[in-house]
Formats: structure tokens, sequence, C-alpha cells
């Protein structure tokens, strides 16, 4: 976990989404972790969620030949928060998969020695749902009922949708980092320190702003 951790003390000032992602990592470091064959740093092992299961992933970082090839597949640029987020780590899994920012993925075989990020071929190419305006991109989920996170390039904002996308606007957060630093803490109210919910009726996912 070393080169994350550089990355964030370095030049990620305290609040902010990348340091607040180190701050869980490292407590999650408390009970437990590895590293698969393919490189990605697992923290803070959980076997009440399964035997091989984590609370937190972090993916290998992209380099710039990844991030081309992505945009390839994708068909459009990413927009750029979240290409420089790539660089530092392909995506992430917070809270034993409560909410998972995508990536570049390449291995399908899911053997459990392999961990991969989901891929963002899938919201915004192969199963992109129709109510979805052009520009919008998508590069998360909540596990809890399926909704979406995506950044409206005109603008930077990032906002929640419903899972198809027809109520675009449950949630809106003015940045990316904004938005992963302000759902990184609220998510930590949501388990105890060895991972376990507090409250398995309380959905993980956003209450929608009124």
């Amino acid at each position: 976990m070393g080169s994350f951790s550089i990355a964030v003390s370095s030049q990620q000032p305290p609040g902010s989404g990348l340091f607040e992602v180190q701050v869980v990592l490292d407590s999650a470091a408390k009970f437990g972790t590895a590293t698969s064959e393919n490189g990605a740093q697992m923290y803070g092992h959980v076997p009440h969620v399964a035997p091989e299961a984590w609370f937190h992933i972090l993916y290998p970082q992209l380099q710039e030949k990844d991030l081309v090839e992505l945009e390839n597949r994708l068909r459009r640029p990413i927009p750029d928060p979240y290409r420089q987020f790539l660089k530092i780590t392909n995506g992430l899994t917070l809270f034993s998969g409560a909410l998972d920012l995508e990536g570049l993925r390449r291995d399908y075989s899911r053997r459990v020695a392999i961990r991969e990020p989901f891929d963002l071929g899938d919201p915004n190419i192969r199963e992109r749902p129709r109510a979805a305006e052009p520009r919008w991109f998508i590069f998360a989920f909540y596990q809890a009922d399926g909704s979406r996170a995506y950044v409206d390039p005109d603008g930077g904002h990032v906002y929640r949708s419903n899972r198809d996308m027809t109520k675009p606007r449950l949630n809106h957060w003015p940045s990316f980092d904004e938005f992963l630093a302000r759902e990184v803490r609220r998510l930590t109210t949501h388990f105890d320190r060895r991972g376990r919910r507090l409250d398995p009726s309380r959905s993980t996912a956003p209450e929608p702003a009124s």
C-alpha cells in the first residue's frame, strides 16, 4: 500500500476524497491485508461476509497507455477528475462493495486470486441505461439498490440516479472529490471497527436529497 499512501500524504489535503480513502484503508489494515496475484491491495478481512471477502480493495493504478486503451473502449474521453483518480487506483471497492468505483477490467475469470474492478464499459457502453444523456459519464454504483453515480462534464458535478437513470438527480455533489470524501465519511458510520454492519436494516445508499 506504499505508493498509494505516499501519493495521498504528499499531495492530498486533509478532508479531500483520497485522504478520506486513506483513513479508512489504514483503519481496515488493522484487521488484515493481502495482495492479489494481479496486484490488487486488500484491506480488512471480513469473513462474516464471505471466507475470502475484504472490506476495501484498491486496484493497481493505470498508466497513460491504459487510459488511452480505456478511452478507446469507451469511445469517449474520461472526465479529467476521474482520469486523475485512475492514475492512482483503477477503481475502488469500498465497505464490502457498498460502493464500487469502476475501472478498466481485463480479466473475467472470477478466480478468487485475481481481483478486478467492475468495468466502466458496462454502464457506459454495453448496459447503458436508455434514460442516460449522452454526455453523462457513469463511474460507480451502490450495492444496496443498484443506484448509480455519474459525472456531468458540463460543470463537473456528480449526481446519484436510480438504477435505470429515470430519476437522475437523487443526490448532488459539486465535484468528484467532494463526492468521494463525503461518501466515504458517510459510509463509515454504517460499520463497526471490524467491518460489520451496525444496522443491517439501514440502507447503505444515500438518502435522497429533499
